[in-house]
């Protein structure tokens, strides 16, 4: 990962027609609340958003960095890597940034 990435999109697009490839059929839901899971864990300083189709239906399932590159036929088994890598390149959320307490109306 070249420039740090500000989001991680996965395409968790389904096709209609069971025979035709859709990074949905091949697990992208899956990996991608993984995905999510593990930024939340970890407090990944990257931005999350789940994605409809980037066109690479036959490469996928297929993840995002923006900017940066696809991670195409991405598996459940690659999750910790990508997140390791996420976060060697995005840092960890300082939970001090939230406003105090008594600012948010509570």
């Amino acid at each position: 990962m070249h420039p740090r990435p500000d989001k991680i999109l996965i395409c968790v697009n389904r096709r209609f027609k069971a025979d035709e490839a859709s990074c949905a059929q091949r697990g992208s839901v899956a990996i991608a609340e993984a995905i999510e899971a593990g930024i939340q864990e970890r407090r990944i300083d990257i931005a999350f958003d789940r994605f409809i189709c980037f066109g690479q239906c036959n490469k996928g399932p297929t993840v995002k960095l923006v900017p940066g590159d696809f991670i195409l036929g991405t598996r459940l088994d690659m999750v910790d890597g990508i997140l390791d890598d996420l976060q060697a390149a995005c840092g960890v959320r300082d939970d001090s940034d939230k406003p105090p307490l008594h600012l948010l109306g509570s």
